[in-house]
């Protein structure tokens, strides 16, 4: 089943299964999960500064009480972005950045739509969180005066060998960037690539 959200069409998720916010109670099952699906290494200050930095935010999805998904992300208003999105041809303006940070499901979980769930509910409570702030840019000109007010441009690193990220990715509109090739923090062998896209979010009351 699907519904309508911010113009897009995202998954209702499966009985049983809730999206929220981690708590610190939630940070050992969080971080044993990243440590068995993503190749980087996060030191317990990566989860720390999910719960207390303002910008920062880590949503889980639950099953019977155990964390069986996750999505984190940073958040950030500029009036110009790296890349072909900040060049000459930007269309965005001063349109709030959202970044995914780390984004995974338990493999028993997935293609159930709880990823793509956790990306735009994560986008959304971070539009909400940002308050009036991000409406201090004028509008992008190449965007009409609604769609400037909820464009939030999206960005993530997935690595080169990672085929369903970036088919995950880019069936959420966005694009690899092939100027941005790095090596992940953290002391991980694994090469990225970024992944940038625009989306638009409805504030969440």
């Amino acid at each position: 089943m699907t519904q309508r959200d911010s113009g897009h069409m995202t998954s209702l998720l499966p009985d049983g299964i809730g999206i929220r916010m981690m708590r610190s109670s939630d940070m050992l099952q969080v971080r044993a999960l990243h440590t068995k699906l993503l190749p980087v290494a996060y030191p317990t200050a990566f989860f720390v500064q999910l719960l207390i930095q303002p910008h920062r935010m880590c949503l889980i999805a639950t099953h019977d009480g155990k964390v069986i998904a996750f999505a984190s992300a940073t958040m950030e208003t500029r009036h110009s972005t790296p890349g072909p999105l900040g060049s000459s041809g930007d269309q965005t303006g001063g349109a709030l950045r959202v970044t995914l940070l780390t984004l995974g499901v338990s493999p028993e979980f997935r293609r159930q739509g709880i990823a793509r769930r956790l990306v735009h509910e994560i986008v959304q409570r971070l539009r909400s969180s940002c308050g009036a702030s991000c409406h201090e840019s004028p509008p992008a000109p190449s965007l009409s005066e609604s769609d400037s007010t909820d464009a939030v441009i999206i960005s993530a690193e997935v690595a080169h060998n990672n085929s369903s990220g970036q088919s995950f990715y880019s069936h959420l509109g966005m694009q690899r960037q092939l100027e941005v090739d790095k090596q992940s923090g953290f002391g991980s062998k694994a090469h990225t690539c970024m992944v940038l896209g625009v989306m638009r979010a409805v504030p969440v009351s």
